[in-house]
């Protein structure tokens, strides 16, 4: 498939009910296929949606895809990247951890967090083709802490 370039935007107030729609069409079953249905929460997504920064991507005049961060010390923490089924493998969560990287670098933060299950590949190749690199070991043994360092930006 081809790449697409997308156009990432603040979420709006009408995004709320397509996010949970797209997180329900591509988490749970993520969630499912890995054999651990509990990782995906419903009135948890709606909390994270509710508290974290969310931007959307938009591509082919469609919502491609979100990003949920939060700042967490010196660090951006990406908390969910979700892509629509239709932009899978076109580039749009590289598009997403890239913005999300330029938003830390802007906000003159140290360091980009995921925290990521061990068994999720693809998740572990986005992030790895970031430069993201395993961090501290994580209380969950099935869970891997990844982060980049950032360059520092004078003032």
């Amino acid at each position: 498939m081809d790449r697409v370039k997308c156009s990432v935007r603040d979420v709006s107030v009408d995004d709320r009910g397509m996010l949970v729609l797209l997180a329900e069409e591509t988490l749970h079953p993520l969630a499912d296929g890995a054999g651990h249905p509990e990782r995906y929460d419903a009135a948890e997504l709606l909390k994270l949606l509710e508290r974290a920064d969310v931007f959307v991507a938009e591509a082919e005049g469609e919502m491609a895809g979100f990003v949920a961060v939060e700042a967490e010390g010196d660090a951006l923490a990406v908390r969910c990247v979700c892509v629509s089924p239709a932009f899978e493998a076109r580039g749009v969560a590289n598009q997403l951890v890239d913005w999300a990287e330029g938003l830390a670098i802007h906000r003159r933060l140290r360091r980009l967090t995921a925290f990521v299950p061990a068994g999720d590949h693809p998740s572990l190749h986005l992030y790895r083709g970031h430069d993201f690199v395993s961090a501290a070991t994580p209380a969950q043994p099935a869970m891997l802490l990844l982060e980049k360092r950032l360059p520092a930006v004078g003032d």
